[in-house]
């Protein structure tokens, strides 16, 4: 019996008659090309070969266009002859040996990781429901609907109404800081913050070098003044880098650049339904691996001595050495947006 039979047949009773299943880190794969009994093959070879219906679903999934490479009984031949030359070949490295090669191993462990991953992420994950959809969308719906919002910066000198004397100190010196703002580039947004954060006396803002960050046109009225939320109304037709006049409130005055505008949101749930479907179908695969993976490392015993690991030292001024053989396989920890509690 030559050496790729008896590999087959110690495989085949392995499958069927063994009570106990290989042990661990050890496997029974069944490399055949075709596992039934083959019937009308239009290709074959010792215990093994195409049967004429495969060779039929295989053009069929061809483009037309590549299919016109199979018209005649030659082109046919020629992509059977092909089929059987590689089968073949796989039969020759098993009798070889060389399905434990370091690199044959390592490749066919990266491909079992790669397959599990899909059976586990793609078939077995739910699918998402519309009542997750539309709960998702409720509690994001900032997200989706918001008034338009537009970014000032500004340099805020206090000066009550009532206090006219100080109002008008405060006016000169807000004249003469907007105459600063207005020689400097109209969207060098860093170099007015110097300025505000050298002059403004807004102490929530002063820190921030002005920035009032995204606001509503109302709520810049009920925070700042509707003075505020008018002059930056204006502001819009011209567009990031604008400066207002001089804009007095009732607490003061106010020299203010426009940053940054939002167009108003009105998005409704079937505008994002797809965007939210895909959204909750990663975080359900994040979270199907990573509890996947903390099974397995429980099941298994898993554990890492940090005592051991402490005393391995790195020395990054060693010459790389040559590689002994392919790189190890690695699987990253999971996400800790999706975190899995341990036992």
């Amino acid at each position: 019996m030559s050496p790729v039979s008896r590999f087959l047949s110690l495989a085949l009773l392995a499958l069927a008659g063994c009570e106990r299943g290989p042990a661990p880190g050890h496997a029974v794969v069944d490399f055949r090309h075709t596992r039934a009994p083959v019937s009308s093959p239009v290709a074959a070879w010792k215990d093994d070969g195409v049967p004429a219906d495969e060779l039929k679903q295989r053009l069929e999934e061809m483009s037309p266009a590549l299919r016109e490479r199979y018209q005649t009984l030659e082109q046919k031949r020629e992509y059977v002859e092909g089929l059987a030359r590689f089968e073949l070949l796989v039969q020759e490295a098993l009798a070889r040996g060389l399905q434990n090669d370091p690199e044959v191993v390592a490749s066919t462990k990266r491909a079992l990781v790669s397959r599990l991953m899909r059976a586990q992420l793609d078939e077995a994950t739910p699918p998402v429901s519309d009542a997750e959809v539309a709960a998702w969308y409720q509690s994001h719906q900032d997200d989706y609907v918001r008034p338009e919002q537009v970014r000032l910066s500004h340099l805020f000198l206090a000066a009550p109404r009532a206090d006219a004397a100080r109002g008008e100190t405060a006016r000169v010196k807000a004249e003469k800081l907007l105459a600063e703002a207005k020689a400097l580039p109209p969207k060098d947004f860093t170099a007015f913050g110097r300025l505000a954060r050298a002059h403004n006396e807004e102490p929530r803002t002063q820190p921030l070098d002005g920035d009032l960050r995204y606001r509503s046109l109302e709520e810049l009225g009920r925070d700042f003044g509707p003075e505020v939320a008018d002059a930056a109304r204006g502001l819009l037709a011209s567009g990031p880098g604008a400066l207002s006049g001089v804009v007095r409130t009732d607490a003061g005055l106010h020299v203010l650049q426009l940053t940054g505008h939002q167009s108003a949101l009105n998005l409704k749930l079937e505008d994002v339904r797809e965007q939210i479907v895909n959204r909750l179908s990663q975080e359900k695969r994040t979270r199907a691996w990573a509890e996947l993976l903390a099974g397995l490392e429980r099941r298994s015993g898993f554990r890492v001595d940090a005592a051991t690991l402490s005393r391995v030292h790195v020395d990054v001024s060693t010459p790389m050495r040559p590689p002994s053989g392919p790189p190890p396989g690695s699987i990253p920890a999971p996400l800790p947006s999706s975190p899995v509690e341990r036992p």
